[in-house]
């Protein structure tokens, strides 16, 4: 098998872009509207001539209530996006799940059973740490929360995998030939949506940061597998042992789940961790599936994209699309790629170059602030918020520009330049901006910065990162 078919599902029915936009409006913005429509005139009636804080509404809600209540909400959202996926997109939904028409429950019991085996053993090995990191709350409620999560959550998760992972995942594999795209554009959707399970700030971008690497996960198994099973069954688990047995979803409130928190940290696995440990047992010496969420596809009756001319990186001379060697100086027309160490230590040299030029800066603004008489203006932390804006704005021209060009200080001493992936013509602005903005998806996850873009290069036939995939570009190493 040369493609992933998950993704050619998508050709199935109608794919107008008004279409994807109507039924995601509908199918999230529906119920919401509903929901106000009944709550207004009660929320009238029952707080009439009083100053209404819609925080102090929601928190005289009972936890459990909110959540039948977020069950009744996913429960229509699903059902209004059957209706638009079968009377707009002319789609069934079983498509939008895997390619063999039928749906593989051994598939989504392994799914749930192995995900709830990981968070378990993370649990324990959490308590054996530190028992007093969580304490024993078993009691009749819990009973009633477990009941609830199985039925709410398995709707809920189920429903969100097949819009994110398979409606959207699809939607968006139709706009171009690489499957990592989708992926990462589905992913960072889906995390961004869980913002607000946080109780503050710092826990939202958590919980963003969590969610992006589970259902960066989520994804790569539905297209190593080409169907969306085991992705249901380990979100579905997730949520109910997240929500039962920990009490992690901070949005709805204090539940009586099993375990909650207790006096001590926590010291136990971190959840981002535990999504990989999952994509290792199911992709165990399968990583063959694995390689083509990398490469390009030819869309379906599609002859794969050959350029009509393209440009020799020795001499700069057109050649047919065709042709394996230059006419002007003999010397093969389409250049090495660029290995991922050589050019991860072009980076590393651009990367020094920019700190050097930030600390100039840094210390020019400092000089003109004890010339400035009233220095009460600039505090200490305005300051550094400017020298922190100063630098990525230093730092995104420079490449831009740069790379407009071809060449950094960075490629020019590894002997490397940037083109255009399909003719090796220098690149335009607009792929140059589109390939550096996208460096805030390579550098993810940050506390190891580039691992993500790394991996991806690495893993690459043309060794693209992100960026690279998006811009259509691709770093090729110069004859010496």
């Amino acid at each position: 098998m040369d493609r992933i078919t998950f993704l050619d599902n998508a050709h199935q029915g109608k794919n107008n872009w008004w279409r994807y936009l109507l039924t995601s409006a509908a199918t999230w913005m529906g119920p919401f509207i509903l929901f106000l429509i009944i709550l207004i005139p009660f929320i009238i009636l029952n707080y009439q001539g009083m100053d209404i804080d819609p925080d102090k509404v929601v928190n005289t809600i009972n936890p459990l209530i909110f959540m039948i209540m977020l069950g009744v909400y996913y429960t229509l959202s699903f059902v209004i996006f059957y209706v638009c996926s079968r009377f707009i997109h002319h789609k069934t939904i079983i498509s939008m799940i895997n390619t063999v028409s039928r749906f593989n429950w051994r598939r989504m019991l392994k799914g749930a059973g192995l995900w709830s085996l990981i968070m378990g053993v993370s649990l324990v090995v959490d308590v054996l740490i530190n028992p007093s990191s969580v304490k024993l709350s078993l009691n009749l409620s819990f009973l009633t929360l477990l009941i609830l999560s199985l039925i709410i959550f398995s709707i809920q998760a189920s429903f969100e995998e097949i819009f994110f992972r398979g409606y959207l995942m699809q939607g968006i594999g139709l706009l171009t030939r690489k499957p990592f795209i989708p992926l990462f554009l589905t992913s960072a959707i889906f995390a961004i949506g869980h913002f607000w399970n946080g109780q503050n700030v710092t826990a939202g971008l958590a919980a963003v940061f969590n969610m992006f690497i589970f259902g960066m996960v989520m994804g790569i198994i539905t297209l190593g597998e080409n169907s969306l099973e085991t992705a249901i069954g380990a979100h579905i688990a997730n949520n109910i042992m997240v929500t039962s047995m920990v009490d992690g979803l901070d949005i709805v409130g204090d539940l009586p789940s099993m375990l909650t928190m207790g006096t001590g940290p926590s010291f136990g696995i971190p959840y981002f961790i535990l999504p990989f440990i999952l994509l290792i047992i199911i992709f165990w010496k399968k990583s063959d599936k694995l390689s083509l969420i990398f490469k390009t596809q030819n869309k379906l009756n599609e002859i794969h994209q050959t350029p009509t001319e393209i440009q020799c990186v020795n001499c700069k001379a057109t050649n047919p699309g065709i042709a394996v060697y230059c006419a002007e100086c003999g010397e093969k027309v389409v250049a090495a790629y660029a290995s991922t160490p050589r050019k991860l230590v072009a980076f590393l040299i651009d990367m020094a170059l920019l700190m050097v030029i930030s600390g100039v800066v840094l210390v020019v603004m400092i000089i003109l602030i004890y010339l400035i008489p009233n220095t009460d203006v600039f505090g200490p932390e305005l300051i550094f918020q400017i020298w922190i804006i100063l630098t990525i704005i230093i730092g995104f021209f420079y490449l831009v520009l740069m790379e407009r060009n071809g060449k950094t200080i960075g490629k020019i001493a590894l002997g490397l330049r940037v083109v255009d992936e399909y003719t090796q013509t220098p690149i335009n602005y607009r792929q140059s901006i589109l390939r550096n903005l996208l460096l805030v998806a390579d550098l993810i996850p940050f506390i190891i910065p580039s691992l993500l873009g790394i991996i991806v290069s690495a893993k690459s036939d043309k060794k693209q990162r992100i960026g690279d995939m998006v811009a259509g570009t691709v770093v090729i190493q110069e004859l010496s």
